[in-house]
């Protein structure tokens, strides 16, 4: 009977019944796909051990921190006058260069010093002149003065070896009174011959003395002169290098005390990084060691840098209180230990000035 003609049963308009199919036993899969899955499984745990020994090499041989800020030397601008301030030729923020005058002290009061200085060295010099043209004169009259007392002495002495000779002669009646009495008195007036010589002498030594004298105040006139004209200098406030003007609060005609900042100067010469280091990652941070920093304000850029020195001290917070007999100990519970920062002074070799600016967020990490 032909296959494709429906069966009797269909014909009569009863249901087909379906062929049961035996079911096909299950395919083994080949030997190579389980020899490649247990490649890729032993590859893939290589790869995680691989990287995850990376990780830590990177972390341990190479610390990070993102605990750091740029900083810059920042100095108060103090006048050494005071004074009103009468020229203020910056502003705040403003880029300025080494001896640029940033403001100016009224300097009256200071010209008005250094012209009194002035007279009273020409006053001194006058006087000074003068002696020297008498300095002849008095010199001759010094030398006149000595040797009238030279004189004087050899006249006291003769006088008073007379006096000696005649005072045993008079017993013996080889000397009258009135001889021992003339000679007595040769000794007197020739003592007083030499205390009046004396005191010639003296008074011409003080006139000679007169033009050293002058010429020791001259010296400390001109060192009154040379310190009112630093004075008048010191009314012109420079800039003592190239830096940026910050913190100005102060306006035209304000008054500058000695020694109290006025405003801040930026130095722009050199910029460094205090980064924040774990305790156990300062032994990867000996001093000159390469460092690779980045700006958060350009995150793209690197900055390279050298390790200045690590900080020998930090406050810690978990001191124990001895300020009485007995140790106070508080008592709490740590589960975590944190580990101690320490900071780390980092030069930067290639800074941008149009970019660093003080206190900005940086990173570190050990190159």
């Amino acid at each position: 009977m032909d296959e494709t003609k429906p069966s009797s049963a269909s014909a009569s308009g009863s249901p087909a019944i379906p062929a049961i199919v035996a079911p096909q036993a299950p395919t083994t899969p080949p030997v190579w796909r389980k020899a490649l899955g247990g490649i890729v499984s032993i590859a893939a745990i290589a790869a995680a051990v691989l990287v995850i020994f990376w990780v830590w090499n990177a972390v341990e041989q190479h610390p990070r921190t993102d605990d750091a800020i740029a900083q810059a030397n920042v100095i108060g601008i103090a006048p050494r006058v005071h004074g009103q301030i009468v020229k203020l030729n910056v502003e705040d923020n403003e880029d300025v260069k080494e001896g640029e005058v940033l403001f100016e002290i009224d300097p009256a009061d200071f010209q008005l010093a250094l012209s009194a200085a002035k007279a009273t060295l020409a006053a001194l010099d006058q006087q000074i002149e003068v002696a020297r043209g008498q300095d002849a004169e008095l010199k001759y009259q010094v030398k006149a003065a000595e040797a009238g007392v030279e004189q004087s002495k050899a006249q006291l002495q003769q006088a008073s070896d007379t006096s000696r000779r005649l005072q045993p002669l008079l017993p013996k009646g080889f000397a009258t009174a009135d001889d021992v009495e003339k000679a007595q008195t040769a000794v007197q007036v020739a003592n007083a011959a030499l205390v009046a010589q004396e005191q010639r002498l003296n008074q011409a030594k003080a006139s000679l003395s007169n033009l050293a004298t002058l010429i020791a105040q001259r010296d400390a006139a001109v060192a009154a002169l040379n310190l009112a004209a630093l004075q008048l200098s010191y009314s012109k406030v420079l800039a003592p290098f190239p830096g940026k003007i910050i913190n100005l609060n102060i306006s035209l005609g304000g008054y500058a005390n000695i020694g109290v900042p006025v405003f801040a100067l930026l130095d722009t010469r050199k910029w460094y990084v205090i980064a924040n280091f774990r305790e156990g990652e300062l032994r990867h941070l000996p001093t000159g060691a390469s460092m690779d920093v980045y700006l958060l304000s350009d995150p793209k850029r690197r900055f390279s840098g050298k390790v200045q020195g690590i900080g020998w001290a930090v406050n810690s917070k978990d001191e124990i209180d001895i300020s009485h007999n007995v140790p106070d100990v508080p008592r709490q519970l740590n589960w975590v230990h944190i580990a101690q920062r320490f900071p780390v002074r980092i030069e930067i070799e290639n800074p941008d000035p149009g970019l660093f600016r003080m206190g900005e967020s940086a990173v570190a990490t050990v190159r």
